[in-house]
């Protein structure tokens, strides 16, 4: 196995090491072509923290890591610069706490592949969209107005995945949690009025589908 030497280490003594088949050849681009007074950040979380990458059927590899969420990259800091993960289905990585895996996602009638935050285990599970968009400088349109800089600003969102389906967008609403599981909506239903669970939280769906992946 090709091995990409990071030529780092950490605290705890471990040299970093990276397979070169999990690499990006090229980093993500564009973001050093914005304009210099673009407000915010195209990161979830602007500072490398230490982190994990996971491969299947490989021990995790340490890191330091950010997510892109302007481009939907996992960065890692190296000895050398800082390198890609390549977008597969059998990489993920854990970033401060948060587990970043690649999920298949209804868009506009099509199936498409992102990272998603996941929430819980089992076969339903909730996934959370990291993703920043950049909004264009605006000039201002009269003399009671001012220009607006370019910025990036959240466009965050939340689905739900059940076992070999794509996920689909929800809101933290009781009918969209429903909708979205058919095959035992009135268990679910009556599940959450027993509980008087309202489903506006993150933590009572992650409740409700526990209760579902228990049937």
């Amino acid at each position: 196995m090709l091995v990409f030497a990071l030529g780092a280490s950490f605290a705890f003594g471990q040299n970093i090491e990276l397979p070169t088949e999990y690499i990006n050849n090229t980093t993500l681009g564009g973001i050093n072509n914005l304009p210099e007074n673009v407000q915010g950040s195209p990161y979830a979380n602007e500072e490398f923290v230490l982190g994990k990458v996971f491969a299947e059927g490989q021990q995790p590899y340490n890191g330091l890591l950010r997510f892109n969420a302007y481009q939907d990259g996992i960065e890692m800091k190296t000895g050398k610069g800082i390198i890609t993960l390549l977008k597969r289905d059998y990489l993920s990585a854990e970033i401060g706490g948060k587990l970043y895996r690649i999920e298949n996602y209804k868009n506009n009638g099509a199936i498409r592949k992102a990272y998603f935050v996941e929430m819980n285990k089992g076969n339903a599970r909730l996934l959370f969209r990291q993703h920043k968009e950049f909004v264009e400088e605006r000039a201002a349109i009269s003399s009671y107005s001012k220009d607006q800089p370019a910025k990036f600003q959240d466009d965050n969102s939340y689905y739900l995945i059940t076992e070999g389906n794509p996920g689909v967008e929800v809101r933290l609403k009781s009918k969209d949690i429903l909708a979205a599981l058919p095959d035992h909506q009135k268990e679910v239903e009556d599940f959450a009025k027993k509980n008087k669970i309202k489903m506006k939280t993150e933590e009572e769906v992650i409740q409700v589908l526990t209760f579902y992946n228990s049937l």
